[in-house]
């Protein structure tokens, strides 16, 4: 009985952090997955379409920020790696195919589809790149939310009101932020493209 408290106690312990502190060693490349409609994962939407969102950050973004003609490129990566990705369930500390977190996933995406190196785990990743409003969110960026009073969540925004994730409860996919749930979690959002 009292083995069974202590495993119980542990495994709350590791929800509670989620994807926000566990350390990445490596990751292998990416597998090119089929031509799946990204629609099909999309909650209650028709494929992704790139908005282009012109609004100003409250920094300067001129050294991160990608060309506005570049982002139909950066769309067209993100929905590869969603194609790649497809169907991989949500693992804490995953690394691969077989399981994932949301920040190791964000991690390997900007990595093995942009060449960008970022932090392994979330918290860190709240560091990187230019701060942005809500509204000036476009594709590329990383939009965070805080799903628990200590939990934290990360994903990559597809265009202006959709974006690329790891979901806890279904793997990974693409959501839309205007949702209520994602909507009343945000916490912020930054440039790192």
């Amino acid at each position: 009985m009292y083995m069974r408290k202590v495993l119980v106690i542990f495994m709350i312990g590791g929800f509670a952090v989620a994807c926000g502190v566990v350390p990445r060693s490596s990751h292998p490349p990416a597998v090119t997955g089929g031509n799946e409609n990204p629609a099909q994962a999309v909650e209650n939407s028709s494929s992704p379409s790139v908005e282009e969102d012109t609004a100003t950050s409250d920094q300067s973004s001129s050294n991160t920020a990608i060309a506005v003609s570049s982002l139909d490129e950066a769309k067209a990566s993100l929905i590869q790696a969603y194609r790649d990705w497809k169907g991989t369930p949500y693992l804490l500390g995953g690394t691969s195919q077989e399981g994932v977190d949301c920040s190791r996933f964000v991690n390997i995406v900007l990595d093995d589809y942009f060449g960008i190196d970022v932090p392994t785990n979330t918290k860190e990743q709240l560091n990187v790149g230019s701060k942005i409003r809500r509204a000036a969110v476009r594709t590329g960026d990383l939009v965070f939310f805080k799903t628990g009073r200590k939990t934290l969540h990360v994903g990559i925004a597809v265009n202006s009101g959709e974006f690329l994730h790891a979901s806890t409860s279904s793997g990974v996919m693409i959501s839309k932020l205007g949702k209520s749930y994602w909507r009343n979690r945000f916490l912020a959002a930054r440039r790192v493209l």
